[in-house]
């Protein structure tokens, strides 16, 4: 009898285990990483200083088609603040707007790319309220709440959130009595407001001072589930950003900076230099010496405050301004860094697709049709 009794317990324990265990939700996380593996940047599509007239139609199935046959896994996103929320009222999402976007998401899914929307905001009277206001941090936390609740209608492999990009306010000092430490615990709110509208999607985190690398390494993870983290990688910025007028003195002064950078292969363009200012400047990145092993040296620091932590970490921007760069250069530098991340298992988003860094160009000045890929650009991102 006490056997039987015993065997009834057990197999009720079992019964009721096992649906228990039924009733819980896998972990996905890998799935998402590897969606997260390989991805490219749609800038200027919903951006704040974006042309309204081709939120509809700036990018369509053939696009998509193209970046998934390439061997891409995600598009990143980008979404202006005035874009998607209302100018009076950060908290209210424009249905206009979101109606686009909700369609721009559709059609990438169903190309198979997954989305990472980020709010990608250019405004810095935006930052500094975030920074400085409680009523604008609140509006700001409902806003992403309301845009988590739209879409959490996808799945959670199909659609990931990141919260801001690249929040500078402090460590550019562009707010009075405010440092690089503010945005932190604000950022874990937001997480938290996320996670009341969409409780298993995943977040995407950065640090301040432009989402770097360094500044990341420096972060305490937040406790809350499903948290990606992300750095972005555009060292040394004196290759990278050659001639971008937007950077100002001097990267919009120069141009044919190589990589890697020598005393030797800086001198001609050391002696051509204009003023004594930019010849130091120049002369500067030359004696830097900045390569593969200085990728290499960055990386796995990010690499291995990962690991130090047990959470997962990604890069969603590299690339390189390309009107100034040399081609071959260019090339090189975007195949050390695929590699580097490759080999630390660090999944990527280039930065762009068809602008001003763009791994694809237009025939003409003209955007007919769908761009072509640039030579060379998809075997250096090991894609072909």
């Amino acid at each position: 009898m006490r056997k039987l009794l015993f065997l009834v317990i057990m197999t009720s324990i079992f019964f009721t285990s096992c649906k228990k265990d039924a009733a819980v939700v896998p972990d996905n996380g890998e799935k998402v990483l590897s969606k997260l593996a390989v991805g490219i940047n749609l800038s200027n599509w919903f951006n704040d200083y974006s042309d309204q007239a081709q939120f509809a139609g700036r990018y369509n199935n053939n696009h998509f088609t193209q970046i998934k046959n390439a061997g891409f896994t995600y598009v990143r996103l980008p979404v202006g603040a005035s874009v998607i929320s209302d100018p009076n009222n950060l908290s209210v999402l424009n249905a206009t707007n979101l109606g686009h976007i909700d369609q721009a998401v559709k059609n990438i899914i169903a190309a198979g790319l997954s989305v990472s929307i980020v709010l990608h905001s250019n405004s810095v009277p935006l930052e500094t309220k975030l920074a400085t206001d409680p009523l604008s941090r609140l509006a700001f936390r409902q806003f992403w709440k309301n845009l988590a609740a739209h879409f959490k209608q996808y799945d959670t492999t199909q659609v990931v959130f990141e919260i801001f990009n690249e929040p500078h306010i402090g460590a550019t000092q562009g707010a009075a009595g405010i440092d690089r430490n503010w945005w932190a615990p604000f950022q874990e709110q937001i997480i938290q407001s996320i996670r009341e509208a969409a409780p298993d999607h995943y977040i995407i985190a950065g640090a301040e001072n432009w989402n770097n690398w360094y500044d990341l390494t420096q972060l305490t993870p937040y406790t809350a589930k499903n948290i990606i983290y992300t750095f972005h990688f555009y060292d040394p910025f004196t290759f990278t950003h050659q001639g971008a007028d937007w950077s100002g003195s001097p990267y919009d002064q120069i141009s044919q900076i190589p990589y890697p950078g020598t005393p030797e292969n800086m001198a001609p363009l050391v002696a051509a230099a204009p003023t004594q200012d930019l010849k130091f400047f120049l002369q500067w990145y030359g004696t830097q010496r900045y390569n593969a092993d200085s990728v290499n040296n960055a990386v796995k620091q990010v690499y291995n405050w990962s690991n130090a932590h047990r959470v997962p970490v990604i890069c969603n921007e590299f690339g390189i301004y390309k009107p100034y760069a040399p081609a071959e250069s260019r090339l090189r530098y975007l195949q050390e860094f695929r590699t580097t991340v490759n080999q630390y298992k660090i999944g990527w988003a280039v930065w762009d697709y068809d602008e001003g860094f763009g791994m694809a160009s237009y025939p003409t000045a003209i955007r007919t049709g769908v761009p072509e890929w640039d030579a060379g650009v998809l075997t250096a991102l090991g894609l072909q």
